[in-house]
């Protein structure tokens, strides 16, 4: 299987993950979730192709023509999810790009999957 490397959509998102504290175990959550999607990009939950999750994505960041018929859901610990995307490196053609996109307590993944 091919390997991933694993990026954050931006800046800010990654600044967002960086600023949780070491002991939170969303951020414990996260960090595990990077290592495993390293070795396994498919380790998350296909988005279902006509789930309203995979809408919110595709219309959020449909300006900036990424591709995300590849939207998967990985679980984290209390309940929260952790989306991301898989494209093609363009540098290395033997490693899958793995762009995290957001992650969502159960609440508020509900509520886009309504």
């Amino acid at each position: 299987m091919k390997k991933s490397q694993v990026i954050f959509f931006s800046d800010e998102l990654e600044k967002t993950y960086n600023d949780l504290p070491e002991d939170d175990p969303v951020k414990k959550g996260i960090k595990k979730a990077i290592e495993t999607i390293k070795e396994n990009y498919q380790a998350g939950e296909n988005a279902k192709k006509d789930s309203q999750i995979l809408k919110f994505y595709k219309d959020k960041f449909e300006k900036l023509n990424l591709n995300l018929n590849n939207l998967r859901i990985y679980d984290l610990p209390l309940y929260y999810r952790l989306i991301y995307t898989l494209v093609p490196n363009p540098e290395k053609i033997d490693i899958i790009l793995s762009i995290i996109l957001d992650w969502k307590d159960h609440k508020n993944y509900d509520k886009l999957n309504k």
